[in-house]
């Protein structure tokens, strides 16, 4: 505020905000993020004086063409120049970074397409640049002129003043005339990838003084979709929401995102074949006012990662996650089949498609995940052959009232009233009987369960072991499921455990475990057994040591007592422990 004799003037001073893509966008080719196969070849045609009339910059938004072309007319035009390393202080470069120079004319083609625009083009090119070496044309969006435009502007670019050079840029060049494509050096962008856009994003919240959580970082880079300046004007605003520190969950609230919690879950309740949290998750969903398409692409993204980690299970270490979420990602490559993620990643992109209708996006969503609860697991031809060659000795019995129309039918979808995955389906007509002196054989062939559905019902089957035989369902439960697969369950058991895993692998009791999975899951199961170290729990030492099954035998042998108790409760003796 400045007072005076005449009164009192109050001036307000303000400091405009420079953007973060805007302060931090590259002032030399060195800056240049992740484009160096192109600010290379300009380079070199610049020191070794190859400047060509005309230059096409092709590639995704964000990526950096309108920024080389501005670098490009520095190195042509700054007063050290022609040269790769423009100083940044001249007269030249300064107008240039400014947007001034009367040398350096950058014009929008979506504003100006039509043919007119062009021939006036055409008659400014004559004239001589005021200071610089080069007239240069800077076309943005250029594949927006129009048919005629592009026709006036043909002969310009086949004899070119010497004065005059070209760069156009567009983000379609399929749209752009192939008798330009033939008139101009063609530079193809490439996206940013999440690491290099994720270094770039830390440096420059270094320079800005905040801190940033790398799994943070890598959120926006990969929201940005391989575009800097998405992922830059992406950090301004979750830097805005966050304050001095930025956390992945302030990435989530402030850009309104899917948490990674939730789509765990999601695809935990598709494998689990449960409709009713899937409904329900749909519902969290909607009453969070999450945006509905991004859900359906991160979704996507969540079973790409799936895939890669199914399909090399050392593909874990190159996905954009945190190593917590690691193991988490490798349990739920378990869940399915290759095919029926890819039937899942399809039935999305359809529900991708039809959100742009305007068809309620709800329903859409409701649609898309009971289809995809309820969806048969993917069985290979060749598989259905092999089970139909091994003969109706090995399927599961012919049940009352089931018809051939059950030949490929599955383990049975779990409803909201019934969380049985075993549960039988209601029952048909029964099929016509053969015509007299034929017999007919049906072989049903089902889908194995997958690891999320064996770990939702293990409890419910540990109690249909326990009402059988309860000692037997006291040892099976201290058991880890460690995998499903091939229509087979592995039970880890811990090394300090090998009494209980002795015990469930006599005869008797594998056959109980068998016969009971079989009934409880709708598939014959195999079921093997390991011991896993990584779950031992430590042992103290004044525990006393194992005698070996050996000096068992020879105990068995000199007491009769002992063989006749043996004997009382159809026992036997798995190891004995000495008392020092």
């Amino acid at each position: 505020m400045i007072s005076g004799r005449g009164g009192c003037f109050v001036y307000w001073l303000t400091m405009s905000y420079l953007v973060l893509a805007r302060k931090y966008r590259p002032q030399t080719f060195d800056e240049v993020v992740a484009q160096e196969h192109v600010t290379r070849t300009l380079r070199n045609a610049v020191k070794n004086n190859k400047i060509g009339s005309g230059y096409l910059f092709c590639g995704p938004r964000g990526t950096g063409k309108t920024t080389v072309a501005r670098l490009l007319a520095k190195a042509i035009n700054c007063k050290e120049g022609p040269t790769d390393q423009p100083c940044g202080t001249c007269t030249a470069c300064t107008e240039i970074t400014a947007g001034s120079s009367m040398d350096v004319l950058e014009i929008d083609a979506a504003s100006n397409t039509g043919v007119d625009d062009v021939r006036q083009l055409r008659e400014n090119v004559r004239y001589l640049p005021t200071s610089g070496l080069k007239r240069i044309y800077i076309i943005d969006e250029v594949h927006r002129l129009s048919g005629s435009a592009f026709d006036a502007l043909l002969k310009t670019l086949e004899e070119p003043p010497s004065h005059v050079v070209f760069i156009f840029a567009t983000t379609e060049p399929v749209k752009v005339p192939d008798t330009i494509h033939s008139r101009t050096q063609r530079f193809d962008f490439r996206r940013v990838s999440v690491d290099d856009v994720t270094r770039h994003l830390s440096a420059i919240a270094q320079k800005e003084g905040f801190a940033a959580e790398e799994a943070a970082l890598k959120l926006i880079a990969r929201k940005g979709d391989g575009s800097v300046r998405d992922s830059l004007s992406l950090l301004d605003q979750v830097s805005a929401f966050a304050g001095d520190s930025v956390t992945e969950q302030d990435v989530i609230n402030a850009l309104g995102l899917v948490d990674r919690q939730f789509l765990f879950d999601y695809t935990r309740s598709v494998a689990e074949s449960d409709r009713r949290a899937v409904l329900t998750l749909t519902r969290q969903l909607f009453d969070s006012g999450v945006d509905i398409t991004d859900f359906v692409q991160e979704l996507l993204e969540h079973l790409r990662q799936i895939m890669i980690v199914q399909s090399d299970p050392d593909g874990v270490e190159l996905l954009t996650v945190s190593e917590n979420e690691r193991p988490v990602y490798q349990e739920q490559a378990q869940y399915f089949q290759t095919g029926d993620i890819l039937r899942m990643m399809k039935i999305l992109a359809e529900v991708n498609a039809d959100l742009k209708t305007g068809l309620d996006e709800r329903l859409l969503i409701e649609v898309a995940g009971v289809k995809m609860a309820e969806m048969e697991s993917t069985v290979r031809f060749e598989d259905i052959l092999a089970q139909l060659q091994a003969g109706a000795a090995s399927a599961p019995p012919v049940e009352s009232g089931k018809t051939g129309g059950d030949l490929f039918g599955s383990a049975q979808k779990k409803s909201p009233e019934s969380k049985s995955i075993g549960t039988p389906p209601p029952s048909r007509p029964a099929p016509p009987s053969p015509p007299s002196g034929e017999t007919r054989s049906v072989t049903f062939v089902r889908r194995a369960p997958n690891l999320a559905q064996v770990k939702a019902e293990w409890d419910s089957f540990l109690n249909r072991v326990r009402a059988e035989n309860p000692m037997l369902a006291s040892q099976l439960g201290m058991a880890r499921i460690r995998s499903v697969a091939d229509s087979g369950v592995e039970l880890a058991f811990s090394s300090s455990e090998d009494a209980s895993m002795h015990l469930v692998q006599r005869a008797d009791n594998l056959e109980t475990i068998t016969r009971l999975l079989a009934k409880h899951f709708g598939h014959n199961l195999q079921v093997t057994f390991a011991v896993d170290d990584t779950t031992d729990s430590s042992v103290p030492d004044e525990i006393p040591k194992r005698v070996k099954k050996e000096d068992a035998d020879k105990l068995i042998e000199k007491s009769e007592r002992l063989r006749n108790l043996l004997a009382k409760v159809d026992g036997e003796i798995i190891g004995i422990r000495k008392v020092e």
